[in-house]
């Protein structure tokens, strides 16, 4: 493995569980909603909030790829970019 894969996984997984901190809280108060004031079964509401959070998590995972390939792209863009030179 390479140090910059390892520094990638690192950076993932920070992602992911700052994803799943917030989802949680959201969800729960989701669910918490469905249940006393909706009145709904518990077994939909979790089937709810399953569909929720996929949805939300796509969402998170293709902002996510499209900053990380702008990233990519800007670092590229300087590479090749004189240090000497002005703007």
């Amino acid at each position: 493995m390479k140090p910059e894969d390892g520094r990638d996984l690192r950076k993932a997984y920070k992602r992911l569980m700052w994803f799943l901190l917030c989802i949680f809280l959201v969800d729960a108060f989701i669910v918490f909603l469905l249940i006393n004031y909706a009145n709904l079964s518990p077994v939909l509401s979790g089937f709810i909030i399953i569909v929720f959070t996929s949805i939300v998590y796509l969402c998170f995972y293709l902002i996510c790829d499209k900053i990380d390939k702008r990233k990519k792209i800007e670092q590229e863009r300087e590479k090749y970019k004189d240090p000497f030179s002005k703007k």
